[in-house]
């Protein structure tokens, strides 16, 4: 798949030029902190040869999002269809998949991280290092319906971490809602694309 680049969010008035500039500045701000949060969190994985990167996002329709895993050789996961919600579809070179469910009127690549966000990441013994996570110091953890284990870091309580027995991949519920993250995870509502 083609990557199609970021894009601010649309607004009624055009801001002006400095306005513009301090939004660019905090969608990179933003990605950069997105990027090292997930490289502190994964850099235990078993495959230590990929890179954070600047991903690119694009509108994607369910059937788009249902050849994924064909393409990707590994399941993707996603909280499921929701009506009148735009799927942002987000890959990158290293194969982490996110999607991201924005309501009416939200434009693809909008900076503000306040929309529910599912992230598949490939790692090989997905489990094992989830449970290596689980383990730090400020971190909680929670059993998943369907055998699962979910982690979070108390102070980043709005990212949750699941694996499942056998699976070969950690699976990232971003919500603005730290309760809404850990029920979705817990409640097995994050689940494959099919």
């Amino acid at each position: 798949m083609t990557q199609a680049s970021q894009t601010p969010g649309s607004h009624a008035a055009r801001p002006a030029q400095g306005v513009h500039r301090v939004r660019v500045g905090a969608a990179i701000a933003v990605a950069l902190v997105v990027a090292f949060a997930a490289w502190l969190i994964l850099r235990d994985s078993d495959d230590k040869s990929s890179q954070p990167e600047a991903p690119a996002s694009a509108a994607a329709s369910l059937a788009q999002l249902r050849t994924l895993p064909d393409e990707t050789g590994h399941d993707i996961y996603w909280a499921g269809p929701r009506n009148g919600y735009t799927y942002e579809l987000t890959r990158t070179t290293d194969g982490n998949v996110y999607i991201r469910y924005l309501p009416p009127g939200v434009a693809v690549g909008d900076v503000q991280p306040a929309y529910l966000t599912i992230g598949t990441y490939p790692r090989p013994k997905a489990l094992n290092g989830l449970r290596r996570l689980a383990r730090r110091s400020g971190n909680a953890t929670f059993p998943v319906a369907g055998g699962g284990l979910g982690v979070y870091s108390r102070s980043r309580p709005n990212s949750v971490y699941v694996a499942y027995p056998g699976g070969a991949v950690q699976v990232e519920v971003y919500d603005p809602s730290a309760e809404q993250a850990r029920k979705l995870a817990r409640e097995g509502r994050v689940r494959p694309v099919g």
